[in-house]
């Protein structure tokens, strides 16, 4: 019985290993969104092989609260993206015409935003970057954006923020 014991961890150690060696996918990385005068402005994260251009963006969506589609920009060509570029909300160009021409944001209502930018060459990198943002009203101010952060103590995402009034 011994004998087997062994025999099976020997057997089973080295599948085990194979197994890790191989990496996980990831499907899903950061979008970042700035502020480009009264608009948000849409980015991707910051890592190695994004400041290289290996993203490939191919499309922009934006939807509201209830999930619809308020704005989607497709590329005709893909082309490299980087965190120094920025496109902003409801933009677009002969490179990237509207498939669904932006909608008005509105002050206090989360939206998401989904850059599909895979990276070819990489298969195991992020091929989309997400985030939630919101426009927030300042009285007597301009507008700001605002994009939702994730509270690792509480392991949730800090929406409410974007229900509050922002003081002066």
């Amino acid at each position: 019985m011994k004998i087997f014991f062994y025999l099976s961890i020997a057997v089973a150690l080295p599948l085990t290993q194979i197994g890790g060696c191989t990496p996980i996918r990831k499907e899903i990385g950061q979008a970042i969104v700035l502020q480009s005068g009264n608009l948000p402005c849409f980015s991707i994260e910051n890592t190695e092989k994004t400041r290289a251009g290996e993203a490939n963006l191919k499309a922009i969506e934006v939807i509201g609260e209830q999930g619809n589609k308020i704005w989607f920009a497709e590329f005709k060509k893909s082309s490299p993206f980087t965190p120094d570029q920025c496109i902003p909300y409801g933009q677009t160009t002969d490179i990237y015409p509207a498939k669904m021409p932006a909608e008005p944001l509105v002050p206090g209502q989360v939206y998401g935003v989904t850059l599909y930018a895979p990276m070819g060459k990489y298969p195991y990198e992020a091929h989309g970057y997400t985030a939630d943002f919101c426009l927030l009203e300042r009285p007597g101010q301009e507008i700001l954006v605002h994009q939702v952060q994730f509270d690792s103590k509480t392991s949730r995402w800090l929406r409410e923020f974007c229900k509050t009034d922002v003081p002066n």
